[in-house]
């Protein structure tokens, strides 16, 4: 009965390191992947292949970037771009690598106040939200969504400020910005990944969608190991060249919710 016991704890304590041995990596991420699940999907079918265990650090754009300028990790894999180059530029990463894409799309009220469906091109929304028929809620926490709201608004030539009472800024994630403009019958711009993900559609509808500037780029970065010694460089490279593998793109075109395809690959 005591060697029993005693075969018992051993076997516990071997499994039990060689659980903690296993190599790991930090990826420095954002919330649109993670609310669409597909960062769970990549998770499960690359580990399955590999004894590397991925570990995603999901926030905005903005934070995930300055998470790796301070070597929070291994790589990055966010959605804006001029953003990743100047990172690279900097010297915090080595090269971007386009991994896939989405699109943007311009969601609101079912009754839509301002007559966004009737919009040719995205300049013609961004002036007519800045009517203020409707509140639009604004992310406002530097993620790459925030990024490109910024980017319309200078499109479109049009200068937000504290005086526009229908700008309404959060602070918060796209799946709660979401839930908000449910309530609030407001308008918002979301990626159309997380869009596909919500459950809460009740009052919210696609009004504007498919123009040029509402392209979604995300890429990939792994973090400079001259700047950063400690960054797991070779199974950082190995997670990249699995995602651009044939693979890795399977798995990535292959998820759908309802049916409908949530990113493209190259």
């Amino acid at each position: 009965m005591i060697k029993k016991i005693i075969y018992l704890i051993l076997f516990f304590l071997f499994f039990i390191s060689e659980t903690t041995a296993k190599d790991y990596i930090i990826i420095q991420s954002t919330t649109s992947t993670d609310n669409s699940g597909l960062l769970d999907v990549v998770e499960l079918a690359f580990e399955k292949k590999y004894p590397i265990d991925v570990r995603f650090v999901a926030v905005g754009t903005g934070q995930a970037i300055m998470n790796a300028k301070r070597g929070d990790g291994d790589a990055l894999m966010v959605h804006s771009q001029q953003d990743e180059i100047h990172f690279i530029e900097d010297g915090y990463g080595m090269k971007r690598f386009e991994i896939m894409y989405n699109d943007f799309i311009i969601v609101g009220p079912t009754y839509d106040p301002s007559r966004l469906r009737d919009s040719h091109d995205i300049i013609e929304v961004m002036q007519k939200l800045a009517l203020g028929n409707a509140p639009f809620l604004s992310r406002d926490d530097d993620s790459g969504t925030h990024k490109k709201e910024l980017s319309l608004w200078r499109l479109a030539e049009i200068e937000i400020n504290e005086n526009n009472k229908w700008y309404i800024k959060n602070g918060l994630g796209m799946g709660i910005t979401l839930n908000m403009a449910s309530e609030m019958d407001a308008y918002t711009l979301t990626d159309r990944g997380t869009w596909l993900s919500f459950n809460n559609k009740k009052y919210l509808d696609i009004l504007f969608e498919k123009d040029q500037f509402l392209y979604n780029s995300y890429g990939f970065i792994v973090l400079n190991p001259k700047k950063f010694p400690h960054v797991k460089y070779k199974d950082s490279m190995t997670f990249l060249n699995w995602l651009l593998s044939s693979e890795g793109k399977s798995i990535i075109n292959g998820y759908k919710i309802n049916g409908q395809q949530l990113f493209f690959t190259y």
